[in-house]
């Protein structure tokens, strides 16, 4: 089979496109024909080798951690061939490959009519986005909600499935074009970062302030943030974009003590391995979501053999939604 191999860390060219043999099964696993494994930050942080201690995984090593694919070999399991599956996984579940061998009971099963590539921008973003909103923040309707970064995957995702409970959304993004994206995709309202957007936000709640924020920025973001939160309001931070930053968060949010903020930290991983139940129901219910129609995932397609000028693409900031590795069949 093809895949792509990290054997040193590097730029985007460590990534190499070689034929290696199929995944030896083990037992409880499933082989599935992968047909599409989104690129996410993640793998870039592993290629590049700036993981946190202990978490770098041993070279060589296939990255990608979710993607859509169709059973071949049941291995003895209850899922029958040709059923088509949607996937999250760890890292190591080596997604950037025409095979991958799979725990069967951490599949999706999909409707014989799903769309392979849809379902494969699915896992990541709609599990990270809908697991703030309903698991984490536990959102109530008619309420604002700003979305950081709204045109990325989990942007994207959180812009409609935040319509989907009911919310007011503001977008926020560095560019008038990606603005224009956030009001298709279904934002009341988008604003530029790098404008008076915190003077936006109060004329826009009529001083008020948003319920919800969701951040993967952080870096000093929190000061604005805690500006334009309304009393009792949410902050979920789910990424570092921006690096920590110089901000004492605690001085900070003691300047805003009467509005009893709540800062939360989402990490998809945390709840993966020690509360796998929920991540499997949260998939199940976006992707019946997506079977009635009330998801459009945006997504692009690169081959898999373009993995390298894949990687150069979104870490320049040109991807709108997901962009999905497709082996050749």
């Amino acid at each position: 089979m093809q895949a792509i191999v990290i054997e040193q860390t590097g730029n985007s060219d460590v990534l190499q496109y070689k034929t290696l043999s199929q995944p030896v099964l083990a037992t409880g696993q499933v082989l599935v024909k992968v047909a599409a494994a989104p690129v996410n930050f993640i793998d870039t942080i592993i290629r590049q080798g700036n993981m946190p201690p202990g978490m770098m995984p041993q070279l060589p090593f296939i990255s990608g951690v979710e993607g859509s694919g169709i059973v071949v070999d049941s291995n003895g399991s209850d899922l029958k061939v040709g059923t088509k599956v949607a996937y999250l996984g760890p890292i190591g579940a080596a997604m950037y490959a025409q095979y991958t061998a799979i725990d069967a009971d951490k599949l999706i099963v999909l409707d014989d009519a799903a769309d392979l590539h849809q379902a494969a921008s699915i896992p990541v973003t709609y599990f990270t986005a809908y697991h703030m909103l309903h698991n984490v923040a536990r959102v109530q309707s008619e309420k604002y909600a700003l979305i950081y970064a709204s045109t990325g995957g989990v942007g994207t995702a959180l812009i409609q499935l935040a319509k989907l409970a009911g919310l007011k959304v503001i977008a926020l993004d560095r560019q008038d074009e990606k603005n224009q994206q956030a009001l298709k995709l279904g934002a009341d309202f988008a604003l530029n970062s790098t404008k008076d957007w915190v003077s936006e936000v109060k004329n826009i709640t009529n001083g008020k302030g948003v319920d919800y924020i969701f951040n993967p920025v952080a870096g000093d973001s929190i000061v604005q943030d805690l500006e334009v939160l309304a009393t009792l309001g949410h902050i979920v931070i789910f990424g570092f974009l921006a690096g920590v930053g110089e901000t004492n968060l605690q001085a900070e949010a003691i300047k805003h003590f009467g509005k009893a903020p709540t800062i939360s930290y989402s990490e998809i991983y945390a709840t993966y391995f020690n509360d796998f139940p929920l991540v499997k129901s949260s998939l199940n219910k976006v992707f019946d979501l997506l079977a009635q129609g009330k998801l459009n995932p945006v997504y692009s397609t690169m081959p898999l053999s373009q993995a390298q000028a894949a990687h150069d693409k979104l870490e320049s900031g040109q991807v709108l939604g997901k962009l999905l590795l497709t082996p050749e069949q």
